[in-house]
């Protein structure tokens, strides 16, 4: 049991500095003192949000903290709690996820994930989970150059794909082709439904840098509607472009058409010259996207644990 005296608020401005000592209590002190003042250096400059900080607080004494990180469609990041006071860790972690949970629920989030890294402290999966968020999947990192050859062929005779950008395509197609592609997608099935168009549009905007030319619609010839989305995103203070996303309609599946999709995002990194590697990440659960990949010469250099939370509308009864 955690004692009432121990309260759970959003973190005042003043505050911030013990809540972050608190945070990174595990790294050592001469690297804490300096990542402290930097992100409080950045926060004044308007570089870092830290309205997302929320501690544990007993008799004005900050003895636990977590990170939370609205982003764009209604979702939020969630870093695991840190708790200074050895006496219930556990119970007080778990507590502070729930808490925290509840004001972004109200708040309206319709999503929260955490991606923890394979290395963290094997208590950050158990207080989340205990939390309320639950570990859902695991995401694979897959990177492959440019210039590498080509092997993966599309199957013989079949469609090809006409290509156009988001200004040529529309907005509206643009969108409701990415609705289409969601429906039975085996990544992340959990979001299905959670989020309006609207949210998914912009959570994929806000992810990297949005460059419009980078956004396509693929048609097959003779067929009036999209069939394929391609989302590319430069990744900053590197040459490389991520493959934000891939996704197929459901009457395009299993024709060789994401060879076609793969192809496409190449030829275009060529053409830019500046670009080395394409980057994408996967749900580990679908087994054809990450066969395609590694046929396509992606190779897999990071895996991440992903904790996730969904906010439904609750029906109302007439």
């Amino acid at each position: 049991m955690i004692g009432s005296n121990v309260q759970i608020v959003a973190c005042p401005p003043d505050t911030r500095p013990a809540a972050l000592e608190v945070l990174y209590q595990g790294l050592p002190p001469p690297f804490r003192t300096e990542l402290i003042a930097s992100i409080l250096g950045d926060e004044r400059r308007g570089r870092v949000d830290l309205s997302g900080l929320w501690i544990a607080e007993r008799v004005g004494r900050v003895i636990g903290a977590i990170l939370s990180q609205r982003l764009a469609g209604r979702a939020v990041a969630l870093w695991p709690p840190e708790v200074r006071t050895h006496w219930n860790r556990g119970a007080l972690a778990a507590r502070l996820v729930r808490e925290v949970l509840d004001a972004l629920r109200a708040e309206g989030a319709a999503i929260v994930q955490a991606v923890i890294d394979e290395t963290a402290d094997p208590r950050s999966a158990l207080d989340l989970t205990r939390g309320g968020m639950p570990r859902v999947t695991d995401l694979i990192f897959m990177r492959r150059e440019v210039a590498a050859p080509w092997t993966l062929a599309s199957r013989s005779g079949g469609p090809k794909l006409h290509w156009r950008t988001l200004d040529e395509a529309g907005e509206d197609a643009f969108r409701k082709t990415l609705g289409a592609t969601y429906a039975g997608s085996l990544d992340m099935p959990e979001l299905e439904g959670v989020r309006s168009l609207d949210d998914v549009m912009a959570g994929h905007r806000s992810a990297g840098r949005f460059v419009p030319e980078l956004w396509r619609l693929g048609t097959i010839p003779d067929r009036p509607d999209p069939v394929a989305v391609l989302m590319l995103s430069p990744v900053p203070d590197r040459e490389a472009w991520e493959i934000v996303y891939l996704g197929l309609a459901p009457e395009a599946r299993g024709r060789g058409l994401g060879a076609e999709v793969l192809a496409h995002a190449r030829d275009l990194a060529i053409e830019n010259r500046r670009v080395s590697t394409l980057e994408l990440a996967a749900d580990a659960r679908n087994a054809p996207a990450l066969k395609l990949y590694q046929a396509a010469g992606f190779v897999p250099h990071d895996r991440r644990r992903v904790h996730l939370v969904v906010f439904r509308p609750e029906s109302s009864e007439d």
